[in-house]
């Protein structure tokens, strides 16, 4: 546990699903052979124009939901839902050869509504695997063909906690013990009541399932926390029986009027005792837990109305 604190602070600062990094160099990025030679080395690209951007923060051995990026040669954000991807996955550590799935399609969905957006689609990545391979193909808005390779590393074991790991019991803030109300215990500036009314602890203990939302709005380092929580009001209007939790991730502080980050010595936001319990390694993230408080899904960064609906309705009955 010490370990993830040390790391968390870092990582929730250069999260929030926004300028995705290029991949970790590859230990065998100086010799490739057979079917694995005719990949590209690990942080390069074979592309026919479009440049991707693989998002996610924690790739591991398997259940893993990919959100890819893609940007022109000016770093110009590209892609929209007329767009029309498809994805097959390659275990470069082992094979390289043969596709691990069929193609399965990448739907658009916006981060930022007509600005900003990811394709996004869920995968398995077997166990042992270090390295992945991703082949793209499809067509642009225009019905230009695309084609895109590239490689991921991947962890044999992830940071944040996977469907089917148990919730953790640790009471999350909640309105009526907040000293300040609703403005000491979320930044969001219209923030939905019932998104605060009960404690997730408490939700596990009585055995009720619900939706918990990592998110804040005013001091997230992208522009995503605050399209999150949107998506998530508005899933909430739609779904009036869920119950749904929105949690601040980082230490806060009351500064008369409202709440404000509580910094570290080196001026960096810091995960609070919740986001640590939970594992975070960015911010946003949802996750849905079933009565028996389990994890079903997680969901890292950017997430659509479709994908939030379909998870809400496996664990509400309403």
């Amino acid at each position: 546990m010490r370990l993830l604190r040390t790391l968390l602070p870092l990582a929730l600062l250069a999260g929030c699903a926004s300028t995705p990094e290029t991949p970790l160099p590859s230990s065998s990025d100086t010799a490739r052979s057979g079917c694995v030679g005719e990949w590209p080395l690990a942080g390069k690209t074979v592309s026919s124009g479009p440049i991707p951007l693989l998002a996610n923060s924690d790739l591991a051995a398997g259940e893993n939901r990919l959100l890819l990026g893609l940007v022109d040669a000016e770093g110009f954000p590209l892609g929209g839902p007329e767009w029309s991807l498809t994805v097959q996955t390659f275990d470069i550590t082992n094979d390289g050869c043969t596709p691990l799935t069929p193609p399965f399609a990448l739907p658009f969905v916006w981060s930022i509504n007509d600005v900003r957006g990811f394709f996004i689609g869920a995968t398995d990545f077997p166990a042992g695997a270090e390295e992945i391979g991703l082949s793209i193909v499809g067509e642009d808005a225009d019905g230009a063909p695309l084609s895109i390779r590239f490689t991921a590393r991947v962890a044999a074991v992830g940071t944040a906690l996977r469907p089917g790991a148990m919730a953790p019991t640790i009471a999350t803030p909640i309105e009526k013990t907040s000293a300040h109300g609703l403005a000491g215990i979320s930044t969001d500036p219209d923030p939905l009541a019932r998104l605060y009314k009960y404690s997730a602890a408490d939700l596990i203990a009585a055995g009720t399932p619900f939706v918990i939302v990592f998110a804040s709005p005013a001091f997230c380092v992208s522009q995503a926390c605050g399209p999150t929580i949107s998506v998530v009001k508005a899933a909430a209007a739609r779904h009036p029986g869920a119950l749904i939790l929105h949690v601040e991730p980082y230490l806060m502080e009351w500064n008369g009027s409202r709440a404000i980050p509580t910094l570290d010595a080196s001026g960096h936001l810091q995960p609070n005792e919740v986001a640590t319990a939970w594992r975070l390694p960015v911010e946003p993230w949802v996750y849905t837990v079933d009565a028996n408080g389990v994890i079903i899904h997680s969901f890292e960064g950017v997430i659509g109305d479709a994908e939030l609906d379909a998870a809400i309705k496996e664990i509400d009955a309403d």
